[in-house]
Parts: C-alpha cells; structure tokens; sequence
C-alpha cells in the first residue's frame, strides 16, 4: 500500500510541479520567424513536459506553416524544448494559365497563385485539381495520379536525375518526362522507374556527350532498352502576300511561286 502512495505521489508531483518547460528554441532553417514558429506550436513555458504531444504538435507546424518540411521536437529534463525546422523545397509545379501552385516532392502544396517558377522546377501535367490548399496535400481526381506523381518524383530524385522540366502523369501504364526542355522521356508504368533509373540517367549522359542539340523521344518502356526516335520536321507551305501575288498578275504571271519552310 506504501509503495502504491509513493508512485501515485511521484507521478502527480512530476506531472504537476516538477519537469515544467523553461524555455522554447527554434532551430535549423529560418523560413519563418521563430516566435511565429512558437505561436503556432501552442507550447509555452510552465507546461509539463511529458504531457506534450510532440507529434501533434510537429503535424500542426508543417500544416500551418507551409515552407516547413519537417518540425523535430526534443526536450531534455533541464525543461528546454528545441524545435528543429528543415525546409520545404518546391520541386513542382501546377500550371493553372495564369499562376502556377507549387508542391514539394510528398504533393505537399507550398503556395498558390504564383506567377512564375524557378529553374529547376518541374511543371506537373495531371487530371483535374480537386484541392490545392497550401499546407495541405494536393489532390487530383484521380488518386492514382497523385501515387504515381510522388513515386515518379522519388524515384528520379533517388537517382540523381536533374534537367527534368516536365512530368506528366496522366497515363498511368507510361509516365513521361521532358528533359532539358527538348527531350520527352517516356518511362513506362512508375513502378518499373525505381529499378530503371540508373540506365536512364547513363543513357542522358551519353546522348549529352554524343548529340547535345538532338530533340525528340526516347523510349525507356521496355526494361534496360532505349530507342531514339528524332523530332519529325515538318513542312508548312507559305504563300506570298496578296499585293504581291497581285503585281505579279498584272505583269502576266498565272501562277505565282511557292515556297516551303521547315519547321521545328
């Protein structure tokens, strides 16, 4: 029975009167003020430690403050509670026609009607937008989409594979790509990227070696194969202009000359 009373005795006086938070300090990357990092955690000096939720609170900072990544929260017996914040980084992007929205690699929406992007931003071509709501996670009409979308993102990050400006998503059996702006990767289904990465990434370097101007696809569907295929130049006939088809008339000429121009 005394031992009983001892514990119940300890637990509320440590609940209660001991192990009470001295102070809160933020850490890591600035993207916010700290005392707004602290407003929005809801901690506050004479609360008890072990009754803080620390994973609650971490989701709350990520959501409310969408440029956080991730807010590590540590305490020691001293009372000192340390929040270390990592930054989001925007690597995609949503064009909406007039203003992009911007997501971290998870979809995670950093911030809406942005109207331009930096280099090294992906634009995302996917369904229809269900929600982008900054702090919350994007969601399109179809969840497969979404799945694929960060899968996609993961894999080639994981890789190391850089210059990517467009992913489209909306064919789920082959996920596409554009590289440097001129050439349109096509990937197969996102699951085979993973184990395929590497031999994407050795194919890019060589064609940048071998053929730094060339345009066009590459197919990477079948496993451990690459076909080039050479953007298609197309010929658009141009006619002359009316007052000069006229002059020529007037001189006896039926049937003016054409010309031809190769376009991209």
């Amino acid at each position: 029975m005394l031992t009983v009373i001892l514990l119940t005795v300890g637990i509320v006086l440590s609940l209660t009167v001991f192990f009470k938070i001295s102070s809160v300090t933020v850490t890591g990357d600035e993207v916010y003020n700290a005392q707004q990092v602290i407003e929005v955690s809801g901690i506050h000096n004479g609360e008890n430690l072990f009754l803080l939720k620390k994973k609650e609170i971490s989701a709350l900072i990520e959501k409310t403050l969408p440029y956080v990544e991730t807010a590590d929260i540590s305490t020691s017996l001293s009372g000192a509670v340390t929040i270390q914040i990592t930054a989001a980084k925007a690597v995609a992007a949503l064009d909406n026609g007039d203003s992009f929205t911007l997501l971290n690699a998870s979809g995670k929406v950093l911030e809406d009607g942005v109207l331009a992007v930096n280099d090294g931003v992906v634009i995302v071509q996917a369904s229809e937008v269900v929600s982008a709501m900054p702090g919350e996670t994007v969601a399109f009409s179809s969840e497969e989409e979404f799945e694929d979308m960060t899968a996609a993102f993961q894999a080639l990050q994981e890789a190391g594979i850089t210059g990517l400006t467009e992913l489209d998503v909306r064919d789920h059996l082959n996920i596409k790509a554009v590289y440097q702006g001129r050439i349109t990767l096509e990937l197969g289904a996102v699951s085979s990227i993973p184990d395929k990465a590497a031999f994407i990434k050795a194919t890019l370097s060589r064609n940048d070696e071998s053929d730094p101007e060339f345009e066009g696809t590459i197919d990477f569907t079948i496993d451990k194969k690459a076909y080039l295929r050479q953007k298609e130049e197309t010929t658009v006939p141009v006619t002359e202009p009316a007052s000069q088809s006229a002059s020529q008339t007037d001189a006896g000429t039926t049937s003016p000359e054409s010309t031809t121009a190769a376009a991209a």
